[in-house]
């Protein structure tokens, strides 16, 4: 017994003084890959986990810098061959576990910005045309010479920008192309493209399109005085001053107590579509309306906001009413508003690959957030005013729960709410917002929890129903920097043929194969192009980039 001690005394001892021998540094290495399409997968657009984390004591009487990345070959006896790392941690001295390097390699500079490297990219490029003429003519009149999005991969720093025009040639000659769709990683592509190479025909295409410049000319009420519940007319006369509209246009009309002045608390009577205008066309209206029961006694204003998303002066949208016109209210409000988040109509974008953009058809998925710095883009929140009367101006509001129920446990957002304009009954508005990991207190969160949506937070309305205001995205919180756990296969799962299928990144069947371990997975891919793969099977559904 005595022997025992003493000898795990000494071992404890020896222990404690080679982990403080200076001549080693203790380093954690991320695995990005062999390629550098493959770190930009793992590390700028966290399609795939890091391939495994190294622990190496490096013989150096320096650290490197964490959060650095280096492409180098450890010389391992491993054989892992020249590979993208990242420092995810350095210590001062060695520590008793991982690989022992007496001579480190020269890891060189640093790679300075990963995700502008040089590598190859995935675009769909849409012809426009193989003349300038032919392609100005499409792109201006939001038209395309053919609807086929084409697949390739380009090499290239800097994703190319979708929307935007290019002139090149990818392999069906020189033509004009326009952006359809683009991804710093590359993909499952039909054509290799290598604008480097000298004499490739690339360079981005100067398409000139006019520009829409809505004017708002006038407006008037049809009427000097009018009580509530009555039918009524409001005038409108607008005009495009500018090029040819390529979207419809919106003329919001609102109703302003007491001043001609567009503001927060003014009540929305209207909203009219207006079909694209010409150069120099003009449009006249005179759209009927009923006064809102609720509104209350005295003097407004007509304004109406004329809306275009590709407007290029935004100054001349608004205009009111010269003279103002009087409200009576004969009636007594029945009923009371209710305010809702529709989920059909309430789409919303994230790392998640296979989610459905509309909230209503998630199902069971969870949208995913990187919670380093991540963020959740909620293009389109639509909010519905079921109840029987108009509500006033109110707040959306956000909240991070573990349990989807709104209560005191739930951190509130610290971004600034949503502000959400009065709404008649039966009528809706659209607002957007986007939701940063940091959003929350500043609080690093892991794992499964639930982002609540709280429309008319500020309960500035007293509505038929307080109970449906809470909404709930389900979302999935992701450490980028965790280390990847193998998943245990079951012993009959590794004897046993089971079915997998394999998708192309557009989610097209590509191979169906039956195989016995997850490295036949793996090597079924080996007749198949490089690119983005996603592999189904009973255990387990995963991407795999080849």
């Amino acid at each position: 017994m005595k022997k025992i001690t003493l000898l795990l005394v000494i071992s404890l001892l020896n222990l404690k003084a080679w982990s403080q021998n200076p001549n080693y540094r203790y380093h954690e290495l991320q695995d990005l890959g062999t390629t550098i399409e493959w770190a930009i997968s793992i590390e700028c657009t966290h399609h795939f986990q890091p391939l495994r984390v190294l622990d190496v004591n490096l013989k150096q009487n320096f650290k490197l810098e964490v959060g650095k990345i280096y492409k180098v070959d450890l010389g391992l006896p491993a054989n892992y061959g020249t590979r993208y790392y990242k420092v995810t941690y350095a210590g001062d001295s060695g520590v008793d576990k991982g690989d022992e390097l007496d001579t480190p390699p020269n890891f060189g500079s640093p790679i300075t910005n990963l995700c502008s490297s040089l590598s190859w990219k995935y675009i769909r490029p849409i012809l426009l045309g193989s003349t300038v003429e032919e392609a100005q003519n499409n792109y201006c009149a939001n038209l395309t010479a053919n609807t086929t999005r084409e697949k390739v991969n380009i090499k290239i720093t800097q994703s190319l920008t979708v929307g935007s025009a290019y002139f090149m040639d990818f392999g069906k000659g020189p033509n004009y192309y326009l952006i359809d769709g683009s991804s710093p990683e590359n993909g499952d592509a039909d054509y290799e493209f290598d604008p480097t190479i000298a004499n490739a025909v690339f360079s981005p295409a100067a398409l000139n399109c006019p520009k829409p410049d809505l004017q708002a000319i006038a407006t008037d009420f049809g009427g000097t005085t009018t009580t509530t519940g009555a039918n009524a007319s409001v005038i409108y006369s607008i005009k495009n001053i500018g090029g040819r509209a390529f979207a419809p246009s919106h003329c919001l009309i609102y109703f302003s107590k007491g001043n001609s002045v567009l503001s927060s608390d003014d009540i929305l009577i209207k909203d009219v579509t207006i079909d694209p205008l010409n150069p120099n066309e003009s449009k006249y209206g005179v759209p009927s309306i009923i006064i809102p029961a609720n509104i209350s006694s005295g003097t407004y204003y007509v304004i109406i906001q004329l809306i275009n998303s590709e407007d290029i002066n935004n100054s001349n949208n608004i205009i009111s009413s010269l003279s103002s016109f009087t409200v009576n209210q004969t009636t007594t409000p029945t009923g009371k508003p209710d305010l809702i988040i529709d989920p059909a109509n309430t789409i919303i974008f994230s790392n998640c690959f296979d989610c459905s953009a509309a909230l209503s058809d998630l199902g069971n998925k969870r949208h995913t957030i990187n919670n380093q710095s991540g963020i959740i883009n909620l293009q389109a929140i639509t909010i519905k005013n079921i109840g029987s009367t108009a509500s006033t101006p109110a707040t959306l509001q956000f909240y991070l729960s573990t349990d989807g129920i709104l209560d005191a446990a739930d951190i509130k957002s610290t971004a600034s709410s949503v502000s959400i304009a009065a709404i008649n009954p039966g009528s809706s508005i659209t607002v957007s917002k986007s939701i940063f990991s940091s959003d929350f207190g500043g609080l690093t969160v892991t794992g499964n929890r639930n982002i609540l949506m709280s429309v008319d937070d500020s309960k500035t309305n007293t509505e038929s129903n307080e109970n449906n205001n809470i909404t709930v995205i389900p979302v999935t919180f992701v450490n980028p920097f965790a280390k990847t756990v193998q998943s245990n296969v079951n012993v009959e799962d590794s004897i046993q043929p089971y079915s997998i299928n394999v998708y192309n990144f557009e989610g097209q069947k590509v191979l169906t194969k039956e195989v016995k371990s997850i490295e036949e997975e793996n090597k079924s891919l080996d007749s198949l192009k490089s690119g983005i793969y996603i592999i189904k099977s009973k255990n387990e559904t995963r991407k795999v980039l080849k």
